[in-house]
């Protein structure tokens, strides 16, 4: 169902009231950038009953976090009202059955009624998702590319979250389209992260895109919403609400939170031949017959070395890592794949930075890596109580944290416009996370985005570039 929609250019003068008031809270928008139109779109009337999913340990961990927001650029060489007579009611309708599918995105996220610390993600009929068409006067080829470019230039392409409602709810999931005329397009989309992962929210934007492109045979496998068997080890889910209670301040403010004003947004790329060489050289040091090093182990343990040497280090500083493992088929019993939710389980290494910044370090990071992942696998949920702890616990030291995964593949992520010239994760500046994919060019390969300042992005490529140089 697409509800009313207003089409209207607005004048210069009104702009940026118009967007500061109803699109975001960022300050400052460009002037070449201009809301054509803003709507909501639901699912079909009548095809999804009232439902109420009730939050997880998994879930309520995030209830105060950022929101996770992808950026997917795409060529499209016609003009703004081609893509308005030709292409939006038909991505509109799209999004409408990806709804019904995935209903909860269209929901909110409330207090259980009667109950003070327990939450759901509500469905009620007449909800519906944010959906805004802008237009925008920049060079869409210098803001789709990988070298980096100012953070402040991607901000008007994402959606933003409606503020709560009086009685605290806050909406799950906005979508924005963002014409570059005659050139491409950005379609952005914002999830609250409470109401899913990377895992949902990716096969979600698989099956709208399916629809989109006429190719809904092919849309993936029909959410699962069964909760029945979610454990909660340890009580973790009081542990985790007690957490978020006696911070509430403090993680609120994280939600309105802005990356510096010189920060930057970039993509550096592994091959397939530098994660092999990455692999001969971590085994060649590693006396460990029982060592695995995968291609994420030998990604992880490569950006983490050239952050913590872009960064700097005394003697004295201890590096930390945390690091996502996806619990569905881990957990007794296990969930399907196609669970909707969040299922992630948190990894935690560590080390001195001087051993990083060494001439083994890369070798010693993914032994740390790989090793946490073993343990991993054998135990998702050991010590799943304490997460929240172990993270506070090392938050003010800049941990390196992973957003994404090459398995979620937003490279296939196809609209009927080609595949993504390039998709970013802006949403990485929250926590000062990276974020990985797969290489759209190179099969086989990982590509990394990072935001930082304009100087430590120059100190980290120069680092990573230089590694590179000597596994030849």
């Amino acid at each position: 169902m697409i509800m009313s929609s207003v089409m209207e250019k607005w004048p210069p003068a009104h702009q940026s009231s118009f967007i500061f008031d109803s699109i975001s809270k960022m300050p400052s928008l460009p002037t070449e950038f201009r809301v054509l139109e803003t709507s909501r779109v639901a699912p079909p009337p009548g095809s999804v009953p009232e439902s109420s999913l009730p939050l997880t340990f998994f879930d309520i961990g995030w209830l105060y976090a950022g929101p996770v927001q992808r950026v997917f650029f795409y060529s499209f060489p016609y003009s703004t009202s081609h893509f308005i007579d030709s292409h939006l009611s038909t991505l509109k309708s799209a999004l409408s059955l990806a709804l019904q599918d995935f209903y909860p995105l269209a929901g909110k996220i409330r207090r259980t009624p009667g109950s003070h610390s327990q939450f759901e993600l509500r469905y009620a009929e007449g909800d519906s998702v944010p959906f805004a068409v802008a237009e925008h006067d920049g060079d869409f080829d210098d803001l789709s590319r990988s070298n980096p470019r100012e953070y402040t230039r991607i901000q008007p392409l994402i959606p933003q979250l409606p503020e709560p409602t009086e009685d605290g709810q806050r909406a799950v999931m906005a979508v924005q389209v963002t014409l570059f005329p005659n050139r491409g397009l950005a379609l952005a989309v914002t999830v609250h992260h409470s109401a899913c992962d990377g895992s949902s929210s990716t096969r979600f934007l698989s099956s709208w895109a399916c629809r989109a492109s006429g190719r809904a045979k092919e849309a993936p496998a029909l959410p699962s919403f069964d909760r029945s068997s979610v454990p909660d080890p340890n009580d973790a889910y009081s542990k985790f609400f007690s957490s978020l209670a006696a911070d509430a301040q403090n993680m609120e403010s994280m939600m309105v939170q802005f990356a510096p004003p010189d920060a930057v947004i970039g993509t550096v790329t592994l091959t397939a031949d530098d994660l092999r060489k990455l692999k001969e050289m971590i085994f060649s040091k590693v006396n460990n017959s029982a060592f695995r090093c995968s291609n994420i182990v030998a990604t992880y343990a490569y950006a983490w070395v050239s952050l913590v040497k872009a960064r700097g280090h005394s003697a004295d500083t201890t590096a930390h890592m945390a690091f996502a493992g996806n619990c569905r088929e881990r957990i007794q019993p296990p969930l399907p794949a196609e669970y909707f939710g969040n299922c992630i389980g948190a990894n935690f290494v560590y080390a001195k930075a001087v051993d990083l910044a060494g001439e083994d370090g890369v070798a010693a990071a993914a032994q740390l890596i790989g090793e946490a992942i073993e343990q991993f696998k054998e135990d998702p949920l050991k010590d799943a109580d304490k997460w929240p702890e172990k993270y506070q616990a090392i938050a003010l030291q800049r941990p390196l944290s992973v957003a994404g995964s090459p398995g979620f593949k937003v490279y296939d992520v196809n609209f009927g416009w080609g595949r993504p010239v390039k998709v970013d994760m802006p949403s990485i500046t929250w926590a000062g996370a990276i974020s990985l994919s797969e290489s759209r060019d190179q099969s086989g390969g990982m590509e990394i985005g990072i935001v930082a300042t304009k100087t430590e992005m120059d100190e980290f490529e120069a680092h990573f570039s230089n590694g590179l140089k000597l596994l030849q």
